[in-house]
């Protein structure tokens, strides 16, 4: 029973893997045009183009922070030993901190300052 047991925890483990990988190439992807823009932003108008992709990583943000929530409410409503025990709502509130902070629309505002004092 253990090895099966065992086996099936690594094929899940490597089914996860080999789901995982396009996400990561796409990540992967977007942060290196975004290190690329970054490095080229010489204009007001690049400067409102980052602006632009920081607001709506922002929104996407906010949007994963409010998911959270409602989830981490629903772990408390539900309740039991299990969920007292695995403290999947301490993990909610987690994500929903840290989404949070990323939402903090600081860097948008920057590159909209660049902007203004950036000569096209």
């Amino acid at each position: 029973m253990r090895r099966i047991k065992l086996a099936l925890g690594a094929l899940l483990s490597v089914l996860l893997v080999c789901f995982s990988l396009p996400a990561v190439r796409a990540f992967a992807k977007q942060h290196g045009a975004m290190s690329d823009m970054i490095t080229a932003a010489k204009t007001p108008a690049d400067h409102e183009k980052l602006a632009a992709h920081y607001e709506q990583e922002a929104r996407a943000a906010r949007a994963k922070a409010d998911e959270h929530k409602k989830m981490a409410d629903a772990y408390r409503k539900a309740g039991g030993p299990l969920i007292e025990k695995l403290h999947f709502d301490q993990h909610c509130d987690a994500l929903v901190k840290s989404y949070t902070a990323t939402a903090d629309e600081a860097l948008a505002k920057a590159e909209h300052e660049a902007a203004k004092q950036t000569k096209p």
